[in-house]
């Protein structure tokens, strides 16, 4: 493969992590036989390198959950069809406190705490007194054996099927735009005015697709997911119509 042209595709991404996967890249290249990531990585590599096919090798992901952040990458060679197991264990966090509650900056940063990498970590999921996260699985030991407290309430680890993983929520926002251009669909899903949409996206406060945007003209597509600095992270989920005005009716989904 050509590292200097794949490490250019993901500028933005720390050297060590696009080095780590050229790595992955090229062993699956030598071995002709799928080679897993250690680490998880950041939404806008992973969505970019799904939809990769470097010279008949393809790439899976394995997160949390569907529509999650970060992902471990399976690099795979050609017409590869036989199952994947990924090296990771999904675990489910228990506050038995029942007087204090946590939020998701307490476990992680307690988790931080034990001297854990964060990129050997993917998402984690706070609902109720539980929080739910996937981890590399040679440190999934670790972790139980030493994540004891967290903000001084006793917390038990145990190891959870994928199918008890929480499904993301969201809000649904119903609305109608003159175009679905970045500018118009900011004030709809923050509800405020399109002036505050525009001094937003001049401060670098919009990112798409995880992608700082500036580009107030930026034509939006179904799916596209668009993340506000301190307003929350939506998709742009479909298009619903025009109403009797002429204007695009649209259906927007805030993560909650």
């Amino acid at each position: 493969m050509d590292r200097q042209k794949f490490q250019n595709m993901f500028s933005d991404i720390d050297d060590f992590l696009i080095g780590a996967i050229c790595d992955d890249i090229e062993l699956c290249e030598e071995i002709d036989y799928p080679v897993y990531s250690r680490h998880f990585y950041p939404p806008q590599l992973c969505k970019k390198i799904s939809e990769l096919n470097l010279g008949g090798l393809t790439f899976s992901l394995c997160g949390l959950n569907l529509g999650c952040e970060k992902n471990m990458i399976a690099v795979l060679p050609k017409d590869f069809t036989d199952e994947l197991y990924f090296p990771v264990k999904y675990f489910k966090i228990t506050n038995r406190s029942k007087f204090k509650e946590l939020e998701h900056k307490h476990y992680l940063g307690t988790i931080m705490s034990l001297g854990i990498k964060r990129e050997l970590m993917g998402d984690l999921i706070v609902e109720g007194n539980c929080c739910y996260g996937i981890i590399n699985e040679e440190i999934f030991d670790f972790l139980v054996d030493n994540l004891k407290e967290v903000g001084r309430n006793p917390v038990v680890v145990e190891e959870i099927d994928s199918v008890e993983i929480p499904e993301l929520k969201f809000e649904e926002i119903l609305d109608s735009v003159s175009s679905v251009r970045l500018d118009n669909l900011v004030p709809a899903m923050i509800n405020n005015s399109r002036g505050k949409g525009l001094e937003l996206i001049e401060a670098g406060e919009i990112s798409v697709n995880y992608s700082i945007e500036k580009e107030k003209n930026r034509v939006l597509k179904e799916g596209d997911i668009v993340t506000i600095r301190k307003k929350g992270k939506f998709i742009f989920e479909s298009i619903l119509g025009e109403n009797k005005k002429g204007k695009t009716k649209v259906k927007i989904k805030k993560f909650i």
